[in-house]
C-alpha cells in the first residue's frame, strides 16, 4: 500500500511541474488563440490521467519521473533524486533521519499516515 502512495506522490509531483510550466507559458501567450491554451491544458490532463512516462533523450521535464525512491522509508539518511541538485539538497535536509533507538522510522509514520489519508 505504501508503494502505491509513493507512486501517486511521484506522479503528482511530475503533474505539478507540468502545471507550473503551463502557467508560466501562458503569460506570453495571452494574445494567442484559445486553442493553444486548450492544447496546453490537455497535456497537463494527459499527464495526470495516464500513470506512465515516455522516457527520451530530450524532455521538457528536468527531473526523473520518480524522484522519491520506493525504499525511502527504510533508508538511514533518506534522500530524493529529482535531478535538480538544489532541490535535492533542500528537501533531503528537511527529511527526518532514522533513529536507531526507535522502533519505527519517523518517515515510515508519515508515509503510513499519507497512505491512510
Amino acid at each position: 500500500m505504501d508503494a502505491i502512495f509513493l507512486s501517486v506522490l511521484n506522479m503528482s509531483l511530475t503533474g505539478a511541474f507540468v502545471i507550473a510550466a503551463i502557467a508560466l507559458a501562458r503569460i506570453p501567450l495571452k494574445r494567442a488563440p484559445k486553442l493553444i491554451s486548450y492544447i496546453l491544458w490537455a497535456v497537463a490532463g494527459f499527464r495526470l490521467v495516464f500513470p506512465f512516462s515516455i522516457q527520451g533523450l530530450f524532455s521538457l521535464i528536468p527531473f526523473h519521473s520518480a524522484p522519491i525512491p520506493a525504499d525511502i522509508a527504510t533508508q538511514s539518511m533518506p534522500r530524493i533524486d529529482s535531478g535538480i541538485p538544489v532541490l535535492n539538497n533542500a528537501v533531503s535536509a528537511v527529511l527526518p533521519a532514522a533513529t536507531p533507538a526507535a522502533t519505527v522510522n519517523p518517515l515510515q509514520v508519515w508515509i503510513t499516515v499519507g497512505t491512510i489519508v
